[in-house]
């Protein structure tokens, strides 16, 4: 099972690192170009496909993006990123892109891939809404079947460090969902995911939680990472029995290989209590 993966095209303007006049059109068609050669059961995009400024503006750069994806002759799924919806509506991309941006499970033989479409609307000041007013379709979703599920979203929710990260090691606020913990501990619970993808932090991260394995794709339009280079891109998963392998293409390469299997089938021991905790107990054992 192969599914080729792209995220924050950030089609548009210049905007923080981006270089000034860089077009990334011409490499999101050699991504789809690739895809479709190497006929892969499913092309998914995490969204942010461009950098938002007006309605108007928004709309036409979204359309441009689009117009790509769509001569990619099979499935896709594409969830919505903060900057899809800062000035367009739901309706909007669902009309551009012309298939629903709701939540969606689709079926790839002995694995399943639940696209999760919690709120991405982000406030400046606050951060994200709460994720958790979305959990009883993911819970549900995840519960509905045994095998193991692939959850992709824009925002990841593994709460991984972001010291280094040009956007959010002063910003972590807006690098997550406020509640990712209990969505975090909602999910290990069903025991039934094996792998969580995400995009919006800009950089190649993997985070054991759980013995779920959370893992950020670079952005195609980033340069944090690469200066005075944009990243350009792109990756390819491939599920092979209790397998999965990785691959990010273009000036940031990133390969990861790990075991591929339900969190529930070697569960992690529950933390320990506090020491502060602990030596309460322990006080008052003696008393």
């Amino acid at each position: 099972m192969k599914i080729a993966i792209i995220t924050d095209i950030h089609h548009g303007p210049q905007s923080h690192t981006k270089e000034a006049g860089w077009n990334g059109l011409p490499v999101l068609q050699q991504f789809i170009d690739k895809a479709t050669a190497e006929n892969v059961d499913l092309v998914l995009d995490l969204g942010d496909h461009i950098s938002d400024t007006t309605h108007a503006d928004d709309y036409r750069v979204a359309s441009e993006v689009a117009e790509i994806f769509k001569t990619f002759p099979g499935k896709r799924v594409h969830v919505l990123g903060n900057h899809d919806v800062a000035n367009l509506s739901v309706a909007d991309n669902e009309a551009i892109f012309e298939q629903s941006m709701a939540s969606s499970v689709t079926d790839l033989g002995d694995v399943r891939l639940i696209g999760w479409q919690p709120d991405v609307k982000i406030s400046m000041g606050t951060g994200f809404n709460k994720a958790s007013t979305h959990l009883d379709w993911l819970v549900e979703a995840l519960n509905a079947d045994e095998r193991p599920a692939i959850i992709a979203t824009h925002v990841p929710l593994s709460g991984h460090s972001q010291i280094g990260n040009y956007y959010f090691q002063r910003n972590a606020q807006y690098s997550t969902y406020p509640d990712h913990d209990i969505v975090r501990a909602a999910v290990e619970a069903t025991g039934k995911a094996a792998l969580w993808l995400s995009g919006h932090v800009h950089w190649n991260t993997v985070t054991n939680v759980g013995n779920v394995q959370h893992v950020t794709i670079q952005s195609l339009s980033e340069r944090f990472t690469t200066m005075p280079l944009t990243a350009a891109a792109y990756a390819d998963l491939e599920v092979t029995g209790n397998q999965f392998t990785i691959d990010v293409h273009g000036n940031d390469p990133f390969h990861v290989r790990l075991p591929f299997r339900k969190s529930g089938d070697c569960p992690w021991v529950t933390p320990m209590q506090p020491f502060a905790d602990r030596v309460v107990e322990m006080e008052r054992q003696r008393a």
